[in-house]
């Protein structure tokens, strides 16, 4: 497992051994990122992006299972990190 701490943009890949929860088997890209939780939404490509709002994880454990599920490969997942990562907030344009 990788010791980078979850950024905002890394992708999580489906279930995460049920760290979004025992429903929750689609990939999802980080929005927000806090001490001990972040926020996440699938692709507005998904196809059931428009039934999915965001998902919530809060925790030690289930954020390791994040990173964990970050750092595997997914074959069918339609995000991909080839995206620039957005490293600082820098207010409305």
């Amino acid at each position: 497992m990788s010791t980078r701490p979850l950024a905002i943009g890394d992708t999580i890949h489906g279930y995460a051994q049920g760290a979004f929860g025992r429903d929750h088997y689609h990939c999802v890209r980080i929005e927000s990122v806090g001490p001990d939780w972040i926020v996440a939404r699938p692709h507005p490509d998904h196809p059931d992006a428009e039934h999915h709002g965001p998902s919530f994880v809060a925790g030690r454990r289930d954020l390791e299972l994040c990173i964990q599920a970050r750092d595997e490969p997914c074959p069918t997942c339609i995000l991909n990190d080839t995206e620039p990562r957005l490293t600082a907030y820098e207010g409305p344009r």
